[in-house]
């Protein structure tokens, strides 16, 4: 029985992508598969950190890529060096890695991007961090980065052996951004993904098990929707809108929540309108007043080049964020254990399943439950 875990998670890489990943479906026909929903707002720092820590958004505060500091009124970003670094600065309950820490579990990580919910591991490799947005579109999005995360994963395999290794694919999120979901470019980067995790399943596959997923797929979008601009033109100011196919929006007056609720119901692009109140693992001072979710086609952008209420979307062909089945439905993957039970699983059970694995009970708090019966 193998003794050491790969956690490999495919960012962006929505189930529809499987009939073009040859080796992925292959190794789901040879060990277990099903498909699960991911978390909304559908946003990778959302999925991730409750990926890695077992609980709900409302518990570890990570309630969309980062979150919005109502006090200090900014933005707080996982893409900062010093969260990257220190991941409790923002991650508000103990990771997978901080609780096999105390067993003696050795972890090792390394990702595509900045990504908090994976740092805290005892050797971490990190990605290039860019000084301007121009320098990351150019350098690190593509599908040449994962490549670098293949040779960093072996790396990591062969120089430390680590216990749990979380491995990071970034590029088909990026490309599915800029060129839109099933594009040529999209395609390069799934191709590349899946040839990425047959190379690396090859290298520990008598070594380690494996747990696959992704946090989200994409959609293709056309036009994008300022949200802010809406609300204020119907006489609604807000704090700060977040960006994306899910929104949170924060309210300078709380109590216009529901006169903003209705506004939100008639607004273009707007596919569903939540009180936080109603979406229970949301339900935090971090959330907006208010959470939404795009209609398909559309996504919701806060960036100064979308002026106005509405325009085409031309430098975003992909998003992600919302409720919208090709965004929600995503691959699970086990492979190299003895006894999986896969009925109603889902994202949350991974942290579970991984404590199993290593002998560990989950904590009280820990929302899933183990999907292997044994280590």
């Amino acid at each position: 029985m193998r003794k050491k875990l790969a956690l490999v998670s495919l960012d962006g890489n929505g189930v529809y992508n499987l009939k073009h990943m040859p080796f992925l479906s292959e190794l789901a026909e040879s060990g277990s598969f099903t498909v699960v929903d991911s978390i909304f707002p559908t946003l990778t720092d959302l999925v991730h950190t409750s990926v890695m820590t077992g609980v709900w958004p409302k518990d570890h505060g990570v309630v969309e890529n980062g979150y919005y500091d109502r006090l200090a009124d900014r933005k707080i970003n996982f893409y900062d060096y010093e969260v990257a670094f220190n991941p409790h600065r923002v991650i508000k309950a103990p990771t997978v890695v901080d609780l096999l820490r105390s067993r003696g579990v050795r972890t090792a990580s390394v990702s595509g991007y900045t990504m908090p919910p994976f740092s805290g591991t005892d050797v971490r490799i990190f990605p290039p961090f860019f000084a301007s947005d121009k320098l990351y579109r150019i350098h690190g999005r593509d599908w040449r980065k994962d490549l670098w995360v293949l040779n960093s994963a072996i790396y990591l395999y062969e120089e430390c052996r680590p216990d749990l290794l979380l491995v990071h694919f970034a590029s088909i999120d990026g490309m599915g951004h800029d060129h839109g979901p099933l594009s040529e470019g999209a395609l390069k980067a799934v191709e590349t993904v899946d040839t990425a995790v047959r190379a690396l399943w090859e290298r520990l596959k008598d070594e380690y098990a494996f747990v696959i997923f992704a946090d989200h797929g994409q959609e293709e979008v056309h036009t994008w929707v300022n949200l802010r601009t809406y609300l204020r033109k119907h006489g609604i100011e807000t704090l700060r809108v977040s960006s994306g196919g899910g929104a949170h929006v924060y309210l300078r007056n709380p109590n216009e929540a529901e006169e903003a609720f209705e506004i939100l119901r008639r607004a273009p692009g707007v596919g569903a309108v939540f009180f936080r109140e109603d979406l229970e693992h949301l339900n935090s001072p971090n959330s907006g007043e208010l959470i939404v979710s795009a209609r398909p086609g559309y996504w919701f952008c806060s960036h100064r080049m979308c002026r106005g209420i509405k325009g085409v979307s031309h430098w975003v062909k992909g998003m992600h964020g919302s409720m919208n089945e090709p965004v929600v439905k995503v691959p699970l993957i086990l492979w190299g254990f003895e006894k999986v039970e896969l009925e109603h699983a889902s994202l949350m059970d991974i942290a579970p399943t991984i404590l199993r694995f290593f002998g560990i009970e989950k904590p009280g708090n820990m929302a899933g439950r183990s999907l292997v019966s044994s280590t």
